[in-house]
């Protein structure tokens, strides 16, 4: 097919970051693993209600946890194909952008040049990989953005099947934030509305219908949920998730202009590209600029104003930078001579980036990051300078070749930062399989697990567990368990040095910043000190 052909690079950008990533990468706590668990226990149960540690779970609705499920319906429980989940909706957010590209200037070059653009930016490639909703959510996203650009040209049959899909898909998914994403482009359709489009009336009445639908959607899971959830969860779903946790994020947490200094990290590497800045005087003059600004500034301002900020917040906002970015190259000069030093800037970053790891095993530095050692770091360091030195021999004849380039050098700097990951102690510090396995035997020779402070679910599906792990979150809590029940397991972290009883210790590992350390008691016992 001609669609598949035209979009091969990214296609392969993305198939192969998810292979890397099934064969090397750890499920990452605490969000990955938690995730998970939810839908393991959903499966378990067979509930519709999203369940975390035998309780309902109200912070994220259930699709992406229906997809999981979906995914061991057909394959079986299992780990490896988890990971194309997101790639898949990756993929189909390529499709989108290129469809949204065709329709904004029904220019195949500038559709090209856009999703080689969105699969290589770096950000948006590390999350095409992660079990998280962002990605899933940028879909339902695109569908919207599609439908407003068929309403506008007149097409409302279009608007009225995408829209309201777009809108309930994304409660469906991530709950109201979908709005922030999809409104301000559509109450401000008076700033990019075309020539001869949709009478301003019409749209909003047609939009306005949109949301009503979209929400119905969305309730056909919900009002069951609420009714088999419990009081508190049904409180949280119809209430929680809209105005008590927007009226909760206006406590400005974070500066208003925390995100402003994350743009450059967030659009690497085509930031570094000089065409990516041309063309903005047009915005002014021109209405698909115009409708790319809309999107891309509106949801900059918006989560600007909510206190609760991420950087994957923003993940819905990258197509819309990706098309105008690609617009701007393909309008730049075809001259060899113009293209011939593009890509200096980005091999210059990658050739520093490559000392930079060189010389971290002689800076002392605490954490995470802490003590890697001289060998490890040599080959990470290595490939990083072999590749900022390709780049800088590289002799790109155009602009299609250059855009390919940089493109594979995003792939190739992913599959370097998977390949450190997954083969050094940094990635053991999050990988908790071999744990949850043990836990998983102790729970079938009968032993109560006991989890010191907050759980968030972090075994319960590495460890395929059947049963709620005990939580308590204070010491005399534990020591009124200890004293109660015969044969406990208790696992906690170093930093909980007052439960800690270095006799009865049987495993203990590095998680994240500390150490998980697990104790076994098989007759009652109270903890001394």
């Amino acid at each position: 097919m001609k669609i598949l052909n035209d979009i091969k690079l990214p296609l392969l950008i993305l198939t192969a970051s998810g292979a890397a990533a099934v064969c090397l990468l750890p499920f990452f706590p605490v969000d990955e693993t938690r995730y998970l668990a939810v839908a393991w226990e959903m499966k378990l149960n067979h509930s519709i209600v999203p369940l975390l540690n035998g309780s309902p779970y109200s912070h994220k609705p259930p699709f992406l946890f229906l997809l999981i499920n979906l995914d061991w319906l057909i394959f079986g429980v299992n780990e490896k194909t988890l990971r194309f989940i997101p790639v898949l909706f990756s993929a189909l957010n390529i499709f989108m952008t290129r469809k949204i590209a065709l329709a904004l200037w029904k220019d195949e070059k500038i559709a090209g040049y856009a999703t080689t653009i969105l699969a290589s930016t770096l950000i948006y490639l590390v999350w095409s990989i992660l079990i998280m909703f962002d990605i899933v959510l940028t879909f339902f996203v695109l569908v919207g953005i599609y439908g407003l650009l068929s309403a506008a040209s007149g097409n409302v049959k279009t608007a009225l099947c995408l829209v309201p899909l777009s809108i309930g898909g994304g409660l469906l998914t991530k709950g109201p934030v979908v709005f922030a994403y999809i409104l301000p482009i559509s109450i401000l359709y008076f700033t990019w509305k075309p020539e001869n489009g949709l009478k301003t009336s019409r749209w909003y009445l047609m939009m306005l219908g949109s949301v009503f639908i979209g929400a119905a959607i969305a309730l056909l899971w919900a009002i069951p949920a609420a009714m088999r959830g419990g009081e508190a969860y049904r409180q949280s779903i119809l209430w929680g998730q809209t105005v008590g946790r927007l009226v909760s994020s206006f406590a400005h947490r974070h500066p208003v202009w925390w995100y402003i200094p994350m743009l450059s990290g967030l659009l690497f590497p085509w930031i570094l590209v000089k065409p990516t800045w041309r063309g903005f005087s047009m915005i002014q003059h021109n209405k698909s600029y115009r409708f790319l600004a809309v999107w891309m500034l509106a949801t900059i301002i918006i989560f600007s104003l909510i206190s609760g900020k991420q950087i994957h917040y923003l993940i819905p906002m990258l197509p819309a930078a990706s098309l105008l970015i690609a617009k701007n190259i393909a309008g730049f000069g075809a001259k060899i001579s113009e293209n011939a030093k593009l890509h200096y800037p980005v091999a210059i970053f990658y050739t520093m980036l490559g000392g930079l790891i060189l010389g971290a095993p002689f800076i002392k530095t605490s954490g995470n990051l802490g003590d890697i050692p001289f060998g490890v770091a040599v080959m990470p360091a290595a490939a990083f300078l072999c590749l900022g030195g390709m780049l800088f021999f590289a002799k790109p004849l155009s602009l299609d070749t250059l855009m390919k380039t940089l493109a594979v050098s995003s792939l190739a700097v992913l599959i370097v930062a998977i390949g450190f990951v997954g083969s050094t102690k940094f990635g053991n510090r999050y990988d908790l399989s071999h744990l949850a396995r043990m836990l998983n035997e102790k729970q079938k020779e009968g032993y109560h697990l006991v989890h010191y402070g907050e759980y968030h679910g972090q075994y319960q599906f590495l460890g395929r567990l059947t049963q709620p792990l005990i939580v308590l979150k204070n010491k005399a809590s534990v020591d009124a368990y200890l004293n109660s029940h015969q044969h406990v397991l208790l696992i906690a972290r170093d930093k909980h040095k007052k439960i800690i009883n270095k006799n009865n210790i049987i495993y203990q590992q590095r998680y994240r910043g500390g150490k998980v350390i697990v104790m076994e008691f098989s007759d009652k016992i109270q903890l001394s000190g």
